[in-house]
């Protein structure tokens, strides 16, 4: 579990590691748009702020930062000037893009794909009941000509 600040200026969720930030004070900026806010947390609640502090240098800098509104867009830990580095980070074969899964291993549509349209609402809160073919008509077609080939498989 981690606190964030959600900045309203550029829309990006910010998110502070609860092991640094757990009883602190001070200042910490937004990823993307590095506007500084100043916060005091006791015992991992947010005890003053996210107060706006222009002009002013941050502390220490988010773990990870994302912009949900935008495809989920990201900064990751060690970003150069906007993430602090993570020092239990995989080695480098490890790392990279995750894949796109558009279809279940029984061929049936999944939600793991981006970007997501903004049909999809604010952070793609769809719940257990989601109309596909109006969510995406692309992958509705894509699914349907699964179903035809008799790719798309029950239980």
């Amino acid at each position: 579990m981690c606190d964030i600040i959600w900045c309203r200026k550029c829309d990006t969720v910010n998110y502070l590691d609860p092991y640094y930030f757990w009883n602190w004070q001070g200042k910490t900026h937004c990823a993307e748009c590095k506007t500084v806010y100043y916060i005091h947390m006791i015992n991992g609640f947010m005890y003053a702020g996210p107060e706006e502090r222009p002009g002013e240098e941050p502390d220490i800098l988010p773990l990870y930062a994302d912009r949900p509104s935008d495809g989920f867009a990201s900064y990751l830990p060690g970003t150069e000037g906007r993430t602090r580095p993570f020092e239990c980070q995989h080695r480098h074969i490890y790392l990279g893009k995750p894949d796109m899964v558009k279809f279940s291993i029984r061929g049936k549509p999944l939600r793991g794909w981006r970007p997501q349209p903004p049909s999809t609402g604010k952070l793609g809160s769809y719940g257990f009941k989601w109309d596909v073919a109006k969510l995406s008509p692309e992958v509705w077609a894509e699914y349907q000509e699964k179903i035809r080939r008799g790719e798309a498989k029950e239980w």
